[in-house]
């Protein structure tokens, strides 16, 4: 199944996912007006997603967001790793 979902997140930008999903999430796009530092982990951060079981909830894909974010170094600006999951989620539904 295709999904897609927009969120303004309070306070900072704007986050659109475009996903792809059956048992397990198989594609994410994660896209927006926030600032990722480096550039480079976002395409780290959705290859990390991809493969989680698409009845992941919020926390859970969060924490995967984080791990990665932690061990990039990335600065992340306008967005949180919760939002980009509530992003997902809301995609999936």
């Amino acid at each position: 199944m295709d999904g897609s979902a927009k969120l303004k997140v309070p306070g900072g930008k704007l986050v659109y996912v475009r996903i792809k999903y059956s048992d397990n999430i198989e594609d994410v796009k994660i896209l927006g007006d926030f600032f990722m530092h480096p550039e480079e982990a976002l395409a780290q951060i959705e290859l990390a997603i991809a493969g989680m079981p698409a009845r992941s909830d919020e926390d859970s894909i969060a924490a995967r967001i984080s791990d990665v974010a932690r061990k990039q170094g990335v600065e992340m600006i306008g967005v949180t790793a919760q939002s980009i999951a509530q992003a997902i989620r809301m995609a999936i539904k």
